[in-house]
């Protein structure tokens, strides 16, 4: 259940995003698998498994969703291979040389004669929207991937007034400040980083496993290196890098919080599900607040909350599907 990475954006006007209405919404748009002749699709499934009906699963002030995506694998040099062949029979069988708008047709026609051949790949992404702290957390290491899952919500829900976080400090000023004297209260260097000189060419340096208080380290940025990426950890709980894009990888729950889970004595999947989603929804809140309050807090406003969350009831059956979608990836 714990999320690995954490793509932020910030929900700008909370008073537009309907707690209660949002499981309603995304039941609207389930996934359906892909049929022999499509090449993507996405839609939304339960995140709970043990909670088959419910596709917004509420926990501390949030909700967990999840959408699911399948892409047909047709690779472009397989097409390329099997329509040049083609077009070579065809230019030794007519005695005439394809142009390139029939090549391209010919392509073309290739590519759907394979694609009920070709395999799939299925992905879930996963998301916790935080109506508390008024944020949307995307559990992907890419940022196109975590586009695709607010595009498609945004789909779903008709409106979603987001945006990407702004801090008063540049997290590489704030990052490479931190290396040089020492970290922010509450946090704690670890023993990853990765220094680069400015400009699209710079010299770049990754450090693993290594003691980032050494001089060795420190000479990198006497030399005009700057931190894009550092490994932290906040408050003795939750390790994880925070890059230059405000981005935040690599969760990992220290000692503390492991030992909170075995003290709850979860007695079944469903319960440990639970105790870890507040454990995610609790602390995952924490770790943003610090970070943002160290990087100088956001800049602009952000308008009122929205209402408190409600527990779902018992979805009824589902809708009828909405149709194959073309994912932009």
């Amino acid at each position: 259940m714990w999320f690995k990475n954490l793509q932020l954006y910030r929900i700008t006007d909370l008073s537009k995003l309907n707690a209660d209405q949002l499981d309603t919404e995304l039941r609207k748009r389930p996934f359906v698998p892909l049929g022999a002749t499509d090449r993507l699709a996405a839609g939304w499934i339960p995140p709970a498994s043990h909670a088959p009906d419910i596709f917004a699963y509420p926990n501390s002030g949030a909700m967990l969703i999840a959408l699911k995506t399948e892409e047909k694998l047709l690779p472009s040099s397989v097409v390329k291979e099997v329509a040049d062949e083609r077009i070579t029979e065809i230019e030794a069988k007519d005695l005439r040389k394809i142009g390139k708008k029939e090549a391209k047709e010919i392509r073309e026609r290739v590519a759907e004669e394979l694609l009920p051949r070709a395999f799939s790949r299925s992905r879930v992404l996963r998301a916790l929207i935080d109506f508390e702290a008024g944020w949307i957390w995307v559990d992907s290491a890419t940022p196109a991937k975590a586009e695709l899952l607010i595009q498609f919500l945004r789909e779903s829900l008709g409106t979603l007034p987001t945006k990407l976080p702004q801090t008063q400090l540049d997290p590489v000023t704030a990052m490479s400040t931190w290396l040089e004297h020492d970290a922010p209260s509450n946090f704690t260097l670890d023993a990853d980083c990765v220094l680069k000189a400015p400009g699209d060419g710079g010299a770049q340096v990754t450090c693993r496993r290594h003691d980032l208080n050494s001089d060795e380290v420190k000479q990198h940025l006497k030399t005009g290196k700057l931190v894009t990426q550092l490994a932290l950890s906040w408050d003795e709980r939750i390790a994880f890098v925070l890059t230059d894009k405000l981005h935040i990888k690599r969760l990992t729950f220290l000692d503390l919080l492991e030992d909170q889970i075995k003290e709850a004595n979860a007695e079944d999947a469903a319960a440990m599900f639970d105790t870890t989603l507040t454990l995610l929804a609790q602390e995952g809140r924490g770790l943003i607040a610090a970070v943002i309050e160290a990087l100088g807090d956001e800049l602009g406003e952000i308008a009122a909350p929205a209402t408190p969350i409600a527990a779902p009831a018992p979805a009824p059956q589902a809708a009828a599907p909405a149709g194959k979608v073309d994912v932009p990836w």
